[in-house]
Formats: structure tokens, C-alpha cells, sequence
């Protein structure tokens, strides 16, 4: 018999008397109203997003502590599901090894943090979802958080955002100079777009097509009417959220998930929601062109009088669609299920629907895509719909994201290269210049970061979870499959919305879909695993989640106290210049975490301006300590360590040291140009001073230089023969000066056609930029060297300057101390 839910007398017969699952229930629900409301814990990888993070492992480990009193008697270690909060932990347990080849030990250890954290929340939410008013609870507060979500973006959109702001101003969210919550919406190239506590619009179309069909759901599924109506009345809103996000991937995705999910529903269910997204989708088309135009119009100017007008539409378009959709639930609903009962007995009537669904749902798209029938829409959004293509730059870019991660993985193909691998690699491994700190697919992300041991476990386990969750499914009646059926929608439309996105660095999303995967693993059958004994796998259990609590209880404890003394650190510095007193707080940071990239490079840049102030070698001589300690540790980093240590270095003159930082990682940032530009620069001073210090040496340093100039030339050749489609974010050309240095190079080498050749063809007819200059002046030189002298670019310099002549002597004869 199926246990599906424990919603029998055996299950309140155990929870009877017991408030420790509800107490635990309430800690999982205030969390997850704080944790939106953190830009949904966003892993930026940066130190001003961490200590939310923090926060959350510390708060997750006394959810792992709680767990094991909790589960010790309620769950009975006799089936696939309970083996789940096992086999979860496998999953960081993949992130610790991959921190054999981290290539950043800061970034690897936030991820393991992270991924114990959704272990510990697969585990809680499994817990709570056994018991099944807990489950209906917990059913409940997801849809209000998304709701309450979801109404924040639009208050945002209709120019209400620092009134709304108030209300949750007290939890440390970022505020905009006028109070309202920091790119809720967003500004890009495509104009405004919103993105409500994401600051991200992709990623906030994920988790709207995730809750439109969670609403979807729960309209069907409820039974009063005041539910119904409430969670029919949210389709509008959701919608048009969708549509003002301009997310392309989101609006392609949608009738992916959409299908999906229908085919685990009955013939007239599926019917019935494809009649509400219907009606609520023309009541959205209706509404769309003047809710955004009012929209775009208060983001400049705010106006009373058209932020109401504005919700006047939203609230009565929604009120219409919830009418409609209770007349739909009320009699029509019961009249499709007794006309489809025949195609519901037949095994494959599931999918008739269904496939029929997809073919209406890709005749739509393709009328909103490829006729007249876009110029209904919002400007802006008819001109997003415009580019949905295969060619398009942001599939292109993908795609290009998607074999930079193949080529990191193919140095890294078991273990992967450690947690935030993408960040620290993507500029080594990338095919043109362009600048991404994620890698716009979950899982290509975690295969560069846990290789191929780690994609397959987790591959295993998702597998594996909805595989036994489907097979209950199968077998449960109605009812028992709507109390779970949540987390099933929530966990799919996420995954498939992830596939294209990085939805998962947030770690609220990331919590989402383990507390619905945990959910899922709840309404599994139980079925007795005979190799494995209960008593042996409650120790495990507890032995695991104790060592997990405890450790992570410590750990985070710790950065939680480092991220608040770095904080204290900067403001002290900020409100005071006082080093001592800012160094009180620094050096408990760096106590506790010394080769944090960020820490390091602020405590190094104090010690640099006191230098500066006091040319006391003591302060230098620390600051190039604190670096040195840091950097091997998190070598890729280039801000700020790197860059660090280079500015220091200047500070003293210190060429032959700046020099060796750039050659030693010029092959890590290989399309970063001004990186290149210097670094050909310090390499030409290396060279000089070598023609008269070290002869033997000289050529190794101009060889470098001239490497480095064809290296960048290559480059230029690829970005022409990119697609015309794809244009890159960040700058890649031949500079002046890396011209002139290639050319300084051939010259020294006693090679003077060649630096002749290697100028022309980036001298600028404007010399009164200093570096055109310079560049004419050595070509001239060269060209005067070679016995064939540029007379009109000659004629030019001396037309600006007569005195140019001299100089241009001068560069002429240093082939004599070249020899």
C-alpha cells in the first residue's frame, strides 16, 4: 500500500504531540522569504555578494543538526527515499574532490558551501513533506513567496518600487539612490527589462515559467472557490511579467516545460489548463501594449496618474482571467473530464494532447515570430521576438560558452576544475573577446567544475530521484499525486530553463530545486531495500548530516565573521583614512582568511598608499608578502591580485618584476589587450636595457615581444572571421603602442624592414595623439635604416615639429648600440 504523502492516521500517529517539524517547516519558510529578497543569494563571485551566502550555510547547518533529531524517528531507512538524504551528499562530496585541480580555492570552497546547503534543504524539505499538513503548508508558502515576488517586480515596473521598497528595506536589500530595490528593473542594450529581486530578467523568466505552471496547477487542483480564483488571478500577472523580462529563452522554453508537465496530467486536465493559459494569455496581449508604455514612460518620469492607470489594467485584467477560469473549473472542467474519459483509460491518451499541444504551441510562436502578427506587440518586444533564431548573437554566444566549457574540460576531464572553474578559466579557454563570469548552462558549468565523475552523479541522481518519483506517480490515485505534484513542476521547469541559463548561481533557485527534488523524493513509494539495514543506514544518516552540520556550523561561522570585519574595514576606511583602525578590522579577515582574494588585495593596497605616504620598506615588503600568499592559491585572479601586485610593483619602478608577472600569465588572458599592450611594452624595456646589461638575453626578450604582436594579429584575424552575427562585449585590436613595440623590437634585432612592416599599417594621419606619434617616428626611423625613407610620413612629422628631425635621428642610429 502506497504511503504516498503519509497522509494517513499512521502518519499523525507518529508526528502527534511533535512541533519540532513544524518548528522546522517555519524556519524553511522565513528563510525563504529572506533569501529572495538577498538578490536570491546570487553567486557572483564577488566579495559583496558573499556574506548572505554565508548566512545561509550558517543557517543550514542548524537546519542539519535539527534534521537529525527529527528524522532519527520518522524516517524508517527501508526505502528509495529515505537512501536519497544518503546518496545527496555525494554531490559535494564531488566538489570536495574537485578541489584537488581548483583553480581557485576562495571560489571552490564557496561552491562546496553551497552545495552542502542544498543538500541539508533536500534533506529538511523530504522531512517535511512526509507529513501532509506540513506538505500543504509548504505547497502553500511557495506559491505566496512567488506571488508576493512576482507583485514586487510589477510595483517596480509601475514606478511604485521605493514605496514598496519600505516593506522589506529592514532585511539589507540594495536600493537604487531613490530607494527603490537595485535593478529590479534593468537597463541593457534591448531598453528596460524587468527582472524584480533577480537583477538578472533571464533568470527571472525561469522562475516565472516555473510558477505559471505551478498556478496552473494549483487552479485545477483546488477546491474552494476564493482558491481557485486567487491562484487564477495571479496568471495575468505572471504573464505579463513573462513578456516584460524580453526574455527570448524564456518564451521558447515555456511550451517546452508546458508539454512536459501536461503529460503527466489526465486528457481533460490538460485541457483545461491549456484553456486557462489561453484566456489568461489574450487578456495579456490585450493589456501588454499600454502596461508597457506606462511602464517605460515612469521609469523616467514617475506620474501617480499613470501608475494607476496601469494597475487598473493589470488588477481588472486579472479579475477577468479568474472569472473566466472558475466558470471554466466550475462547468466546463467536469463536462471535458466525462467527453475524455474513453482517452483516458487508453494508455498513450496522456500524450495526444499533448503532442497537439506542442504543434499549436509552435504554430503560435511562429506567428508572433515570423509574421504581422508581432506588430501587435510592444515595440521593444515585437523587436526581441524579431531576433528568436538559430543565428542569433546571444545563441551564437552560447554556443561558443558551451565549447570554451569542452576545452577546459578536456584538461580537466575527471574532477573538473573546482568550484567558480568558469570564472577563473573562461578567459584562457575562450574562442573570441568576450567578457562572462557564468556559463549560461547549469550544467555545462558544473561539468568544467566537477568533471566527469561529478556530471554523472549528478546525472545518477536526478535520474534516479525522478525515476522512483515517476513510478509512484504512476501507480497513485488523484489525489495522491497532486500533494507532491508541486515540486515536480518547480524542480523540471527550472532544470530545462537552466540548460540555457545560470539559474543555479543563485542560490535560492538552487535551494528551490532541491527542496522540490527533496519533495519529490518524499512521495516515493515506500519499498524495503533488503541489502541494506535500517539501524545501519540511520547511523550513517546521522553520522553524515552530524559531520555536514557541524563542519558547515564552524566554517561558516567563521566567514560570516571574516565577510563582516572586511565590511567594517571598508567603511572604517572610507568614513575615517585611518589605517590603524581600519587594519583592526582587516586583520581578523585576514585571520580567519588569508589568501581570500579580496582581502588580500585590500589589505595589500593600504600597505601600498602608507608606502607611499612613509617610504617605510616595511609596508611594501608586506604587501608584496600578502599578495605572494595569496595568488597561488587563486593564480587566475587577475583582479584583483594580479593587477595587484602589478601596481605595487610600479610604485618602486620595478620593471623586470612587472615584466615577469605579465610573461608568466600572458597565456592565461590570452584576449585580454591591454594586458598584451603592456606586457609587450615591459618586455621592450627588458630588451633595451638588455642590449647594453645583458647581450646574451636580448633576444629572448624582443623574440617575446614579436610572439606577442603576431599573437594579437591572429586574434584580430579571428574576430573578422566571426559571424557577423556575434559581436563581442569586450575590445580586442592592435593598438598603437603594441604596433610601435613590435616594431621597437625588429629594430633592436637589427631588422629595420621588418619593424617597417610591422608599423605601417596602423599609422594614424592625426600625430597629435602622442602615441601616433611615436609610431610615425619609428617607422620613419626604420624605413631611413632600411635606405628607403617614407618621405611623406617624414615630411608630416617635420611639418608638426622641425625638431622632429633630431629625434628621428637619434632612433635612426641606435643600430649601432644594438650590434
Amino acid at each position: 500500500m502506497s504511503t504516498y504523502g503519509y497522509t494517513g492516521s499512521k502518519a499523525k500517529k507518529n508526528n502527534e504531540g511533535s512541533k519540532a517539524p513544524w518548528l522546522l517547516l517555519g524556519v524553511v519558510i522565513l528563510f525563504l522569504l529572506w533569501s529572495s529578497f538577498r538578490v536570491a543569494l546570487f553567486n557572483a563571485q564577488i566579495v559583496e555578494y558573499e556574506h548572505p551566502i554565508y548566512v545561509t550555510a550558517l543557517i543550514s547547518a542548524l537546519i542539519a543538526i535539527f534534521a537529525i533529531a527529527i528524522s532519527w524517528k520518522q524516517l524508517k531507512w527501508t526505502s528509495h527515499k529515505d537512501t536519497l538524504s544518503i546518496l545527496v551528499f555525494m554531490l559535494p562530496a564531488t566538489y570536495a574532490l574537485s578541489m584537488i585541480n581548483a583553480v581557485s580555492q576562495y571560489l571552490a570552497v564557496n561552491m562546496l558551501l553551497i552545495m552542502f546547503v542544498y543538500g541539508i534543504f533536500f534533506v529538511a524539505s523530504s522531512i517535511i513533506a512526509q507529513d501532509g499538513a506540513l506538505n500543504r503548508i509548504l505547497n502553500l508558502s511557495l506559491m505566496i513567496i512567488s506571488y508576493i515576488i512576482v507583485f514586487f517586480g510589477l510595483f517596480h515596473w509601475l514606478g511604485n518600487g521605493p514605496t514598496v521598497t519600505l516593506l522589506v528595506k529592514w532585511l539589507g536589500v540594495p536600493l537604487t539612490d531613490s530607494g527603490a530595490y537595485f535593478n529590479a528593473v534593468m537597463l541593457d542594450s534591448n531598453g528596460a527589462r524587468l527582472a524584480s529581486i533577480f537583477q538578472y530578467a533571464n533568470t527571472y523568466a525561469g522562475f516565472l515559467m516555473a510558477f505559471l505552471l505551478a498556478a496552473l496547477f494549483f487552479v485545477g487542483k483546488s477546491r474552494t472557490w476564493w482558491e481557485n480564483s486567487g491562484h487564477a488571478f495571479m496568471l495575468v500577472p505572471i504573464l505579463l511579467s513573462m513578456f516584460l523580462t524580453l526574455s527570448r529563452g524564456g518564451l521558447l522554453l515555456l511550451p517546452v516545460a508546458f508539454i512536459v508537465v501536461l503529460v503527466f496530467l489526465k486528457p481533460y486536465r490538460q485541457l483545461t489548463w491549456i484553456l486557462h493559459l489561453a484566456v489568461s494569455g489574450i487578456i495579456t496581449l490585450l493589456i501588454l501594449n499600454p502596461v508597457t508604455e506606462i511602464g517605460l514612460t515612469v521609469q523616467n518620469e514617475f506620474s501617480s496618474s499613470a501608475s494607476f492607470k496601469g494597475w487598473a489594467y493589470v488588477i481588472l485584467g486579472s479579475a477577468l482571467s479568474a472569472a473566466v477560469s472558475y466558470v471554466l473549473e466550475r462547468w466546463v472542467a467536469p463536462w471535458l473530464e466525462n467527453l475524455t474519459s474513453g482517452l483516458s483509460k487508453k494508455k498513450w491518451g496522456t500524450l495526444l494532447i499533448p503532442v497537439g499541444g506542442a504543434l499549436l504551441a509552435g504554430t503560435l510562436l511562429f506567428i508572433l515570430i515570423g509574421t504581422d502578427a508581432k506588430n501587435m506587440l510592444p515595440e521593444n518586444i515585437s523587436t526581441r521576438l524579431e531576433t528568436i533564431n538559430l543565428k542569433q548573437h546571444s545563441v551564437l554566444e552560447r554556443i561558443t560558452f558551451y565549447k570554451d566549457s569542452i576545452k577546459v574540460l578536456a584538461d580537466y576531464p575527471l574532477l573538473g576544475a573546482g568550484g567558480g572553474a568558469w570564472y577563473g578559466l573562461f578567459e584562457k579557454y575562450q574562442d573570441y573577446s568576450y567578457t562572462s563570469r557564468q556559463a549560461h548552462s547549469y550544467f555545462m558549468q558544473y561539468l568544467v567544475e566537477t568533471g566527469i565523475v561529478g556530471i554523472l552523479i549528478l546525472f545518477v541522481f536526478l535520474i534516479y530521484t525522478y525515476w522512483n518519483y515517476i513510478r509512484t506517480y504512476i501507480k497513485s490515485d488523484e489525489n495522491k499525486r497532486d500533494s507532491h505534484f508541486l515540486y515536480f513542476i518547480i524542480a523540471t521547469s527550472i532544470l530545462i530553463h537552466s540548460l540555457m541559463d545560470f539559474n543555479m548561481s543563485y542560490v535560492f533557485i538552487g535551494i528551490l530545486v532541491f527542496i522540490s527534488l527533496g519533495g519529490m523524493a518524499a512521495s516515493i513509494d515506500a519499498k524495503p531495500i533488503k541489502m541494506f539495514k535500517p539501524t545501519s543506514l540511520r547511523i550513517t544518516f546521522a553520522s553524515i548530516l552530524g559531520v555536514v552540520g557541524i563542519g558547515l556550523f564552524i566554517t561558516s561561522l567563521l566567514f560570516v565573521q571574516a565577510s563582516s570585519a572586511y565590511s567594517n574595514a571598508v567603511q572604517t576606511v572610507r568614513e575615517t583614512q585611518d589605517f590603524n583602525k581600519t587594519m583592526v578590522h582587516l586583520k581578523k579577515a585576514m585571520d580567519l582568511r588569508p589568501t581570500h582574494p579580496e582581502y588580500a588585495a585590500f589589505e595589500a593596497h593600504l600597505f601600498f598608499e602608507v608606502y607611499k605616504q612613509q617610504k617605510n620598506d616595511q609596508f611594501f615588503d608586506e604587501a608584496i608578502r600578502v599578495l605572494n600568499k595569496a595568488i597561488p592559491a587563486n593564480p587566475y585572479h587577475k583582479q584583483p591580485l594580479l593587477q595587484q601586485l602589478i601596481d605595487g610593483y610600479k610604485i618602486k619602478g620595478m620593471d623586470e618584476q612587472i615584466y615577469t608577472v605579465y610573461s608568466d600569465n600572458a597565456s592565461k588572458f590570452p584576449w585580454d589587450m591591454n594586458w598584451y599592450n603592456e606586457y609587450m611594452e615591459y618586455t621592450v624595456r627588458e630588451g633595451y636595457k638588455a642590449v647594453s646589461t645583458a647581450p646574451d638575453k636580448k633576444d629572448k626578450y624582443l623574440d617575446e615581444v614579436i610572439a606577442a604582436y603576431e599573437h594579437v594579429k591572429a586574434n584580430v584575424e579571428r574576430l573578422k572571421a566571426l559571424p557577423k552575427e556575434i559581436t563581442p562585449n569586450k575590445e580586442f585590436y592592435m593598438k598603437t603602442q603594441m604596433a610601435m613595440n613590435a616594431g621597437r623590437a625588429y629594430f633592436m634585432k637589427g631588422e629595420p624592414g621588418q619593424a617597417a612592416e610591422a608599423m605601417k599599417p596602423y599609422l594614424q594621419e592625426d600625430l597629435t595623439d602622442p602615441n601616433s606619434k611615436d609610431l610615425a617616428r619609428w617607422y620613419v626611423a626604420a624605413s631611413i635604416q632600411q635606405g628607403q625613407i617614407d618621405q611623406a610620413w617624414y615630411d608630416k612629422l617635420i611639418a608638426l615639429n622641425p625638431d622632429e628631425k633630431n629625434q628621428i635621428d637619434q632612433i635612426a642610429e641606435l643600430k649601432f648600440k644594438g650590434e
